[in-house]
């Protein structure tokens, strides 16, 4: 498991759309206000300030932790530390995003969508993307293979590259004067 990674992608991503679909929700806001047509509901979409990025940094890990916990339990021993389980299906995963999703538009509450989305970037970006068996299973059989993951330097690559990221990201809320809110609060 490769957590830092996997935790600065998902909250990178969450953030980016989050930034991105605000200038959308802003500019359809704007066209209505001269006049355009707003098919769209106004304030569907999170903004970064709503977004519990501690949750986003769980949902990152939690197809990894799924599966640690069903090795675990099914005594898999043999299996290979690469080998993906349930936690790195479509039919785990799907279904939690639209739970997170109908809670969102349901009760305006973003918490499941925050872990959901934040899970459906781990499996953006594990090798289990080059797996079909293993993402839509048990639609292609019910084996789950080895997946073959980064080597090693690019993977030292890739940690050192997400530590950085998130040294970057504390400097810079520290000189916001805002790193202690982010870690009380998670939001940014």
């Amino acid at each position: 498991m490769r957590s830092l990674p996997h935790i600065t992608i998902a909250c990178s991503a969450i953030w980016a759309s989050s930034r991105l679909l605000g200038a959308n929700r802003r500019g359809r806001a704007l066209a209505k206000s001269s006049g355009g047509v707003d098919s769209a509901e106004n304030g569907q979409t999170m903004r970064p300030s709503e977004i519990d990025y501690r949750l986003v940094a769980l949902g990152s890990l939690l197809p990894d932790t799924v599966d640690r916990i069903q090795r675990a339990v099914f005594r898999l021993r043999r299996s290979s530390p690469d080998q993906h389980f349930l936690g790195h299906t479509l039919l785990l995963n799907i279904p939690l995003l639209f739970a997170g999703i109908y809670f969102w538009r349901r009760y305006r509450d973003g918490r499941l969508l925050a872990v959901s989305a934040a899970a459906m970037t781990h499996l953006l970006v594990d090798p289990v993307i080059r797996s079909p068996d293993t993402l839509f299973w048990p639609l292609l059989g019910f084996e789950f293979p080895a997946a073959r993951g980064l080597s090693r330097r690019v993977t030292v690559v890739t940690q050192i590259a997400a530590a950085a990221v998130v040294v970057i990201t504390a400097l810079a809320l520290q000189r916001r004067d805002r790193l202690g809110e982010f870690i009380t609060s998670g939001r940014l």
